[in-house]
């Protein structure tokens, strides 16, 4: 929803470029573990981050998945569901019937360092998943949700509500907001500069020359 005018732009994005203009600067720590993947590897994300912290449970709890449950009604547009699942034992955090909860509000897609399960119907639906692992145990009586919309540490990086998530098959990159619409920019020129190093590499040209000119690689 908050990055949806920058929609041409992302498109031709990619998250190693967003991860090299937070490098320049000064932002070195923001590439989620790389055991977080998509399921499918043409899998490609991005948008406003809603958060969700679990928290190990040894018993089912009274209301279970309430917060969750909450947490997806409300999800709006073009936004990301990226989870924190501080438990012991990895579950399934996310399935088929959220994925279609979510699509129906026209989510952009769930980063978990959790697991998920229903692999098939999630695929199927081509919703963008990007997490820890499958694995068929539910979450239920495992983990359970203890707070949405706060700063979370998924993946060994902070990510806050609101942040921009920009995911692929090279990683899961979280761009703080307040310099997401610098970053989108930048990313944006140095695409159009690759593009055209590509060209002349193509045609011959040095990697040398080209760094010389361009000063991309």
């Amino acid at each position: 929803m908050k990055y949806l005018r920058h929609h041409a732009k992302l498109e031709k994005c990619y998250s190693a470029v967003i991860m090299d203009v937070l490098d320049a600067l000064g932002l070195r720590v923001q590439c989620l573990d790389p055991a977080i993947r998509p399921l499918v590897p043409s899998m490609r994300a991005w948008g406003e981050a809603v958060t969700l912290y679990f928290e190990t449970v040894t018993e089912v709890p009274q209301h279970p998945f309430k917060l969750e449950m909450e947490t997806i009604d409300d999800l709006k547009e073009g936004q990301v569901l990226v989870e924190q699942c501080n438990a012991i034992e990895m579950s399934a955090g996310w399935g088929g019937l959220l994925t279609t909860a979510a699509m129906c509000r026209k989510a952009a897609g769930v980063v978990t360092d959790g697991g998920v399960r229903d692999y098939d119907e999630i695929t199927s639906l081509g919703f963008l998943t990007f997490s820890r692992g499958i694995r068929c145990c539910d979450s239920l009586g495992r983990m359970d949700g203890r707070e949405r919309d706060v700063p979370v540490i998924c993946g060994g990086v902070r990510v806050c509500p609101g942040d921009l998530v920009f995911a692929d098959i090279d990683g899961v990159v979280i761009v703080p907001q307040g310099i997401a619409e610098e970053v989108i920019e930048k990313a944006w020129e140095k695409v159009a500069k690759e593009d055209v190093t590509r060209r002349e590499l193509r045609a011959g040209a040095s990697l040398g020359e080209t760094y010389a000119k361009y000063g991309v690689l």
